[in-house]
This record gives structure tokens, C-alpha cells and sequence, in this order.
């Protein structure tokens, strides 16, 4: 809708434009309502007939507030022409899709995790302009240099800007011996001046199975120099991952910094309630790996265990009753399961439907009952994908 359109729709609907101290054309009951002088009041009445007319007046205002809302969902990728009132409303949706860490930054509410995946460049860059803004990547998974790309390619487009996205890196076993050196590697083949997380990525420095020679690297000695990288501008915040409830106390007893985000595998097969639950006491959110149990990262490791154990998530009646009731898709209703229990889920799909699927998912709400039905598959068919035996010898999880 053109301004000239929208101010014949609000004329003929009683609302007139007047100009606001910026001398710009502003609708009469907007201005009202967002006065420096008056903010967030109405005029008070003392009969019927006021009363009538105050609730017409706020309708008329609601339906020029959703054409605004309007306008701003068109303006996300591009942000071209956003006037200071659409600005509001533009800053508005934002931050119904993020969640503040306890340093004060913010982060989106789901994301798009990079492990194993093929093409990256391109699915990266495909997925931002879908409305992905939160990024998981890692050395180890070999492909930042592909997802830097993909990042590049939508900053020079013009569809964001670096602030608008929240792109995350980790630090392998074999550099926790100098992570800073290892952060300005990945930031390198990133193409950035900063990453907005930067996580330790395994909580032991020790391999037990003879396979690798690991240095021993203890946390206390590795945390400080986490720290400094914040110091240094080098990333907005630091984390762990695969850490349980020991690690973390480790952790907390010798921080100046505390862990923003854990990130950790926790699905309806593996819901980690006391990690959750101690995550929650110490502002630590949690980064959820694996949150659909799908694709190959499953599939090759463990295939003939989720034949005989029949774990097939988005197949489970209970998931599949749920996405007929809601009339979502069953991978929405298992990430809107995160959602509301706080978890920051971080699918994998090179599918660009599929990712649009995935950003739908907080835009609704289930029962309290139909969230309990889905914790409690963790009680039946509880099961970890994310082994640490082939990497350490040992069950680190114990």
C-alpha cells in the first residue's frame, strides 16, 4: 500500500494527518498517543457517549497500528525507506523474536545449525534471506569458510547488516591451548571482525582412547583466556557446550565472565530437566543440537538402535496428533516444544522451504498438557545421539 493509499483508507475510517514536531505527516490519534507530553494516555470520560467515542478512536488506531505492522514485515529483508514510525514498529518485531543472555545482548529465538551440512555457502545465504539471523558453526565442522560466504554475500546484497545477525563459533579440543589464536583462525575464514558467540566445544582437553595425542588443557586455565576475548572485541559473549551440572560449577567458581549459553543435544528423547533446571537458576540459556533427532547425523551412527528402540520423532502419534490438532507440521510443533520451555533450538536443513517452516515455529502456542505429553517421551524412550565415547574412551556424560 502506497502513503497516498493509506491515507485515503485512514481518512475515510475518520482519521486525519497531522505534522508531528519532525514535520512530518502523521495520523491525528497516532500522535495522541505516542505525545511527549501525554505518552501512553487517553482522554479520561466521564459518560457513555465519550466512552463510545473513545472506543472508536482506538479502534481506528489499531487498524492504522496494523497497517504499520504491515509495512514492517515487507521492510525486514531490505529496511529501505523505514520512516520513524515504522521504525517503531520495525524494532517492535524484532524483539518479539529474540531473548536477552545475561551480559545484556540479545539473541534470536531459533536458529540454523551447520554441522554436516552440504553447500553451506549457498544455504547459508538462501536461509538469511529467508529471515534466519542466528548462525551455529564451529572449527570443527570444517565449513566456516563456506558459511562465511553464504554471510558475505547477504551483507553486500543489502539484505542485512552484520549487527541484524547472531553468528556462533567454537573452540575444538586441540586449540583449547590457545583460544584466542583459534578465534582470529575462524574469524579469518569467516570474513568477520567479530563472532557474537564464541563457545568452548567440549569440556575435557584429555582424549582416553588412544587414537589422538590431546594436550590436557584444565578449565580453569583455559576460562581466563575466554574472558580476555571479550576484552579484545573478538566476540560479544562466551559460552560452553556439552557441558553438564560439575562442568559448569567448575566454571562459576573461577568466571569473572559467566557462560552466556551452554549449547548441549536435548530433544523429547533427551530432555536434560536438571541441566535445564540449574541452566535456569544461573541465567545460562541453552543452545539446543540436534532438537528434531533427523538426517544423517542420526541415521549413520545409530540407525539399528532407533529401529529396535523406535525412535522416530516426528513420526510419534503424540507428535503427529499434535501437528493435526494445531495444524502445523510436526517438526514445528516439536521446535515450538523448545520454545516455550526456553531452549534456543539450532536445526540443521538445507531445505529452503523447510527453513521457513522452522521460523514459523514461535508463532504459536499449544496447551500446557500437550507440552507435558511431549517431555514425557524422555521417560520412555530417553537416548543420547551425541556419544562421546568414539571421541574420549569415556562417557563424559556420567
Amino acid at each position: 500500500m502506497s502513503e497516498e493509499e493509506k491515507e485515503k483508507y485512514l481518512e475515510k475510517r475518520g482519521i486525519s494527518y497531522i505534522k508531528n514536531y519532525n514535520n512530518e505527516k502523521i495520523p491525528q490519534n497516532y500522535m495522541y498517543k505516542h505525545s511527549r507530553t501525554y505518552p501512553g494516555q487517553h482522554p479520561q470520560t466521564s459518560n457513555m457517549e465519550n466512552i463510545h467515542d473513545m472506543i472508536s478512536m482506538l479502534q481506528k488506531e489499531n487498524e492504522f497500528l496494523k497497517i504499520q505492522r504491515d509495512d514492517a514485515l515487507n521492510k525486514l529483508s531490505s529496511k529501505e525507506n523505514i520512516t520513524n514510525i515504522d521504525r517503531v514498529q520495525f524494532e517492535e518485531l524484532e524483539s518479539e523474536k529474540k531473548i536477552t543472555l545475561n551480559n545484556g545482548h540479545s539473541c534470536p529465538l531459533l536458529g540454523i545449525g551447520t554441522s554436516h551440512m552440504q553447500n553451506a555457502a549457498e544455504v547459508i545465504y538462501q536461509s538469511i534471506k529467508d529471515g534466519t539471523r542466528l548462525i551455529d558453526t564451529a572449527s570443527k565442522y570444517e565449513n566456516e569458510e563456506e558459511v562465511g560466504k553464504g554471510i558475505k554475500r547477504a551483507i553486500e546484497e543489502g539484505i542485512v547488516e552484520r549487527d541484524d545477525l547472531f553468528v556462533v563459533t567454537k573452540c575444538w579440543i586441540t586449540e583449547k591451548e590457545d583460544p584466542e589464536k583459534a578465534l582470529r583462525n575462524s574469524l579469518v575464514r569467516l570474513q568477520l571482525d567479530y563472532v557474537d558467540l564464541y563457545l568452548d566445544h567440549w569440556p575435557s582437553g584429555k582424549c582416553y582412547n588412544g587414537k589422538e595425542n590431546f594436550k590436557l588443557v584444565s578449565m580453569r586455565e583455559m576460562w581466563p583466556k575466554m574472558e580476555n576475548l571479550v576484552e579484545q572485541n573478538l566476540t560479544k559473549s562466551i559460552g560452553v557446550s556439552n557441558y553438564n551440572v560439575q562442568n559448569l560449577f567448575i566454571i562459576l567458581s573461577i568466571c569473572k565472565i559467566k557462560p552466556a549459553v551452554n549449547e548441549v543435544e536435548f530433544h523429547p528423547y533427551l530432555y536434560q530437566k536438571d541441566l535445564k533446571e540449574f541452566c535456569d537458576k544461573e541465567n545460562i540459556k541453552i543452545f539446543a543440537y540436534n532438537p528434531l533427532v533427523k538426517g544423517s547425523y542420526c541415521k549413520n551412527r545409530y540407525e539399528k538402535e532407533m529401529l529396535e528402540k523406535g525412535l522416530d520423532l516426528l513420526n510419534e502419534d503424540i507428535v503427529k496428533d499434535l501437528a493435526k490438532k494445531y495444524g502445523k507440521t510436526e517438526g514445528q510443533i516439536v521446535l515450538n516444544w523448545h520454545i516455550h520451555l526456553g531452549t534456543i533450538p539450532i536445526p540443521g536443513t538445507s531445505n529452503p522451504e523447510r527453513m521457513k517452516e522452522n521460523l514459523e515455529s514461535a508463532k504459536f502456542e499449544m496447551d500446557a498438557d500437550d507440552f507435558e505429553f511431549l517431555s514425557a517421551l524422555s521417560e520412555k524412550k530417553e537416548f543420547r545421539f551425541c556419544d562421546s565415547l568414539p571421541i574420549y574412551g569415556i562417557d563424559i556424560f556420567a
